[in-house]
């Protein structure tokens, strides 16, 4: 009589188990078909992001820095009036400037950051503010929890797509079933129209015209990217 032990019979058994299980994968992998769907809506921007600037230029960087600061500041303080506002400041540079090789001068700029969902008030703001400072962007987005709110949608009625469309392919083949083996959700965004500025001529002790802004829509897309196994006729 023969004796095998049992450390020799289990690793017969796993053995002989990977095997069936890649020779089951590989079967099945004859059945795997890959396809994309995807969800779209046109989203009304319902923030204003503006970003502003002083810069100035001279031969003591002291005397430009100090100005420099008091319109940041002053910028800083109008907008914190103004609770429906967002306000943050943003980088600091001071840069020399050259003259037959040769440092002749310096320039020093630094930057705020505003943003907030009513575009009006803001839009009086940057009047107010192009008297110190001006303009280095202006764009039109939207805010994080109307974005959630489109997502969270089109997510759903893409993966309702992509199960639909697992449906018609297994009635196509005539299977009697199917499983998802792989999805991917993918979602973005993208601004279809610019924002439009009327142009304002800056005068001393003067109030400059506020922007004219046209909002715009943004496209949010969803897309999901997956691969489905058909049931194997038996």
């Amino acid at each position: 009589m023969i004796y095998i032990q049992p450390l020799v019979i289990a690793l017969l058994v796993a053995f002989v188990t990977t095997k069936t299980a890649v020779a089951h994968e590989n079967l099945q992998s004859y059945d795997r078909i890959n396809f994309q769907v995807s969800a779209v809506e046109e989203v009304e921007n319902d923030t204003l992001v503006v970003v502003m600037y002083s810069e100035l230029s001279g031969q003591k960087p002291s005397t430009i820095a100090d100005e420099v600061n008091r319109n940041i500041g002053w910028a800083v303080d109008l907008a914190k009036k103004n609770s429906a506002t967002k306000v943050q400041t943003l980088n600091y540079r001071q840069d020399p400037i050259y003259k037959n090789q040769r440092i002749s001068g310096w320039r020093i700029r630094q930057s705020i950051r505003l943003e907030s969902t009513e575009a009006a008030s803001l839009s009086a703001l940057i009047g107010e503010m192009q008297g110190r400072l001006s303009v280095a962007s202006l764009r039109y987005t939207v805010s994080p929890t109307s974005r959630n709110k489109v997502e969270r949608r089109l997510i759903a009625e893409a993966l309702n797509r992509f199960k639909n469309r697992g449906e018609q392919i297994k009635v196509e083949f005539e299977r009697t079933g199917y499983r998802i083996v792989n999805i991917d959700v993918i979602t973005s965004g993208q601004s279809s129209a610019p924002i439009r500025m009327r142009a304002a001529t800056m005068m001393e002790d003067s109030a400059v015209a506020a922007p004219s802004i046209e909002p715009g829509v943004q496209t949010v897309s969803v897309q999901v990217t997956g691969t489905i196994e058909l049931e194997v006729p038996r």
